[in-house]
């Protein structure tokens, strides 16, 4: 992010608790609660949102050197993304061309080869298929023909994005990005470790799971005890960059101090704030003092009220150094938390937990129609671009 925006939206938060605001939309929305709950929209969404868009799978950490690979199936499909030796970014199905078989267990790892567990079909990490194991009794192919079927890739402003379907045209990050390209490269991604993963199953759904990070206007109740004391509810700042968003954070920590005390040349923006961006389809984005937080929302593909969330963290560089500098002075050698402590007592915890009652009211046949407030408007934002992604008309805005 420029300094100048950095500097905008400090000041923007300040003027918004001075005054006891925050970023509003136009009016209120109505959702329906079969937003949650239709089986026939979820058949819609596996074929639009998981096939047909690129998806952001990763960062540039994930793969820090050459000849690194991540195996994953999150996207219900098995998909191998490696950096071959040359440096460049590819992604292929994971898929062995003799009888379909996944090449390689899903993890991560340093390989320049890949041999099928099954029949030991090796594949170099560009995808050529280069040893048929016991050839001459196989029966001659052609290996030029038969490689890992790639899928588009690309590697740009610190992400890794690929189509999980093959169907051979290229991803325009830029246009995914709506404008955002540039201030997501100024955070510098590419400097900051890849730490830990975890995989999140919660019975609701997938949308709700990106509601979730939709808003602040429940922290000073829902996360009294937990989130409140670090961060402002019902304070923010609010942006949309075509189908993405942006919403930006105040801590409580020492936010007001630095506004009142410090000169506006020397406020450390990422030490003042949280960072929250959408990125569709399924992407929730998050930037902290700590590091990144990389959350890639999926639909149960039976079940609309079930969902996986898959989470990496990576960490400051700045902080590192710091953890660094105290062991030198300290001489202990404590390895810090995992930042899936905290973030889970939040997230799975109260969010979750909460949306899991929600799920279930959607359910209930209570009531037809969920409310968003004009102070939500990143929920009003990312349930229209949902809804125009599915052929769905914009919910309507009801003015207060």
């Amino acid at each position: 992010m420029l300094r100048d925006e950095q500097l905008r939206i400090i000041k923007e938060l300040r003027d918004h608790l001075k005054g006891d605001s925050t970023a509003y939309a136009k009016g209120m929305m109505r959702a329906p609660v079969d937003t949650f709950t239709c089986t026939d929209l979820l058949q819609k969404e596996l074929d639009q949102f998981f096939k047909k868009e690129a998806l952001l799978l990763g960062l540039s950490p994930d793969l820090p050197e050459n000849n690194t690979y991540i195996a994953t199936s999150e996207t219900g499909v098995p998909i191998l993304m490696t950096r071959d030796s040359d440096g460049r970014f590819r992604a292929f199905l994971n898929v062995c061309r003799h009888r379909g078989v996944q090449v390689i267990a899903d993890g991560r790892g340093r390989k320049a080869n890949f041999s099928c567990p099954f029949h030991s079909w090796t594949y170099r990490n560009t995808g050529d298929l280069i040893s048929v194991t016991k050839e001459e009794r196989f029966g001659c192919i052609d290996k030029g023909d038969h490689g890992l079927v790639a899928l588009p890739a690309e590697e740009k402003y610190g992400m890794l994005w690929v189509r999980p379907t093959p169907d051979g045209h290229p991803i325009n990050v830029d246009a995914a990005m709506g404008g955002l390209g540039i201030e997501i490269e100024n955070w510098d991604i590419a400097s900051h470790p890849y730490v830990e993963e975890q995989t999140l199953e919660a019975n609701i759904n997938w949308k709700l799971a990106i509601d979730t990070f939709g808003e602040n206007y429940h922290f000073d109740f829902l996360h009294k005890g937990t989130l409140a004391p670090q961060i402002y509810g019902n304070l923010q700042t609010s942006q949309a960059f075509d189908n993405n968003y942006r919403m930006v954070f105040a801590s409580k920590t020492n936010f007001d101090q630095i506004v009142e005390h410090m000169p506006e040349e020397e406020w450390p923006y990422r030490y003042m704030t949280l960072n929250v961006y959408f990125i569709y389809p399924n992407t929730i984005f998050l930037v902290d003092a700590i590091g990144l937080d990389l959350l890639r929302m999926y639909p149960d593909p039976k079940d609309p009220g079930k969902s996986k969330t898959h989470h990496r963290y990576y960490a400051n560089p700045e902080m590192v150094k710091y953890l660094e500098k105290q062991r030198e002075e300290t001489g202990e050698n404590h390895e810090p938390e995992s930042r899936f402590v905290g973030f889970n007592e939040i997230v799975v915890d109260e969010d979750y937990a909460m949306a899991e009652l929600t799920q279930l009211g959607a359910s209930s046949g209570a009531q037809t129609h969920y409310w968003f407030g004009r102070n939500e408007p990143a929920l009003h934002h990312y349930h229209n671009v949902h809804r125009k992604g599915v052929g769905l008309p914009e919910l309507e805005v009801i003015e207060s």
